[in-house]
């Protein structure tokens, strides 16, 4: 049983996980655990898995009636967690994240299930630092989480990356000569800071502005204004408020601009590109500046802080890279040196050895 996600930075390292469980045996049988109003509830489908809704809620973000309300669904879930957890009898349940996560693991912790949370951050969440005292096992994604966890429990796997965008990596590009592709996103569900800094970049391109292409993951509410941006300053784009063909994404890009959750910058690594990288400032004990700065150390990309995006800064730094092929390679080299690609494989074995199937 793999419990939460909420977004796709929880969500899809999930879905690598899953895919080597079910490579590794056909047999083998895995029920996510979710929320109805995360992203879980519309990939998981797509992507062919079981899935089973509990009544978890964020206390994130919330009015104080809005905790309260948050508070008192607790019980609810954890009654939910148990009735889904006696039904499907698992082996074992993996916590990934998101607020779906704490209750099921919580609940399989008392009935004696074998349990383990994957941390996709260089600075561990708060769900999983609690759950981490009582798991038998902790998957860590970056050299020094360990701290966070009792001495022995945490393993350096890497973040898992699904297997389309690792198969994908080597996929022949065959674009007009001379054009050059910029992916842009900000997660999931879109990032308004980067959409506003892309669509006044387009003022400040210069000759780069006849040869770029751009495909664009705006989120929901910007899709209209970021497409008629594009459409007004006439720059070819593909805009999308959400990209399901990720790997085709990756494929494309001479360069990506995007945040710095930990899924985007494995799969960053995983396909070896060069990146941009402007770390969300309000995310938990800022771990996506942390994260950012173990690519932007190791000269696999560019990282900005939120409040220096402008977009005459972006204009910028996108005609200088655009113009040096050379460095743009260095940069995709030194991220692909990164790159764990075994990650999922690495959990799955370690996950067999802890119900004693090794």
């Amino acid at each position: 049983m793999i419990a939460g996600g909420g977004t796709g930075g929880h969500l899809f390292p999930a879905l690598a996980v899953a895919e080597v469980f079910q490579e590794r045996d056909p047999e083998n049988r895995v029920l996510f655990v979710g929320s109805r109003r995360g992203l879980e509830a519309t990939v998981l489908s797509r992507e062919g898995y079981a899935f089973q809704a509990i009544e978890a809620a964020s206390l994130k973000g919330k009015s104080l009636w809005g905790k309260f309300r948050s508070l008192a669904a607790v019980p609810r879930s954890l009654v939910q967690s148990w009735l889904l957890i006696r039904s499907f009898k698992p082996d074992l349940v993996l916590g990934v994240g998101g607020y779906a996560s704490g209750p099921v693991v919580l609940t399989a912790w008392a009935m004696g299930v074998k349990t383990a949370v994957q941390e996709q951050n260089a600075f561990p969440g708060l769900s999983n630092r609690i759950l981490g005292k009582g798991v038998d096992r902790v998957f860590i994604s970056f050299a020094g989480s360990d701290r966070h966890f009792p001495r022995g429990k945490a393993i350096l796997t890497g973040n898992p990356v699904r297997k389309m965008i690792r198969q994908n990596k080597g996929v022949e590009r065959k674009e007009p000569h001379g054009q050059f592709t910029l992916l842009v996103f900000g997660g999931s569900q879109g990032a308004h800071h980067l959409n506003e800094a892309m669509g006044e970049a387009l003022l400040h391109l210069g000759e780069l502005k006849d040869r770029l292409r751009v495909i664009h993951q705006t989120g929901q509410k910007d899709f209209n204004e970021v497409q008629q941006a594009y459409q007004g300053e006439g720059v070819k784009a593909e805009v999308w408020p959400f990209i399901y063909d990720m790997d085709r994404a990756y494929a494309a890009a001479d360069l990506i601009l995007c945040r710095a959750g930990a899924t985007t910058l494995f799969e960053v690594m995983a396909v070896g590109k060069p990146a941009i990288l402007v770390p969300y400032p309000y995310a938990a004990n800022d771990h996506q500046t942390l994260n950012a700065k173990t690519l932007a150390d190791a000269g696999a990309a560019w990282m900005i802080p939120n409040g220096d995006l402008t977009g005459a800064y972006l204009g910028g730094i996108l005609r200088e890279l655009s113009g040096d092929p050379g460095r743009l390679k260095a940069m995709g080299d030194r991220a692909a040196a990164l790159a764990r690609p075994d990650a999922a494989r690495t959990i799955v074995n370690s996950c067999y050895e802890l119900v004693g199937h090794g």
